[in-house]
């Protein structure tokens, strides 16, 4: 299994709908509006979080959200063939990893 990051649109920038837990973090930043901006962006979530994980960049016109319905956050899961075999709910009120958890155990045994 690999698993993936995509970077997309910032679901809380400063220069549109700002979240007070965001100014407590220290994570307040605009919404890019160019892709070095927004893959500067993303560099900068992937120290910040200390992410491992490969993390891509959706491109400035939102593709890759817009195709998913990704924002602001969503799992899928693609299998070996490329056909999408599993869609979470869309965060934040549906996002459920343990859902997740739930449908790879079933699917491709126990996670160990």
């Amino acid at each position: 299994m690999e698993f993936t990051y995509v970077y997309i649109k910032e679901a809380h920038p400063d220069d549109e709908w700002q979240m007070s837990i965001n100014e407590d973090q220290q994570v307040v930043f605009d919404q890019p509006t160019t892709f070095v901006e927004r893959m500067d962006l993303a560099e900068t979530f992937v120290e910040k979080m200390d992410v491992q994980t490969r993390t891509l960049v959706d491109d400035i016109t939102n593709k890759v959200k817009a195709c998913y319905a990704a924002w602001p956050e969503r799992i899928y899961v693609i299998d070996a063939g490329g056909t999408i075999v599993y869609k979470g709910g869309m965060g934040p009120f549906y996002f459920d990893p343990d859902d997740l958890e739930g449908f790879l155990e079933e699917r491709y045994g126990l996670l160990t």
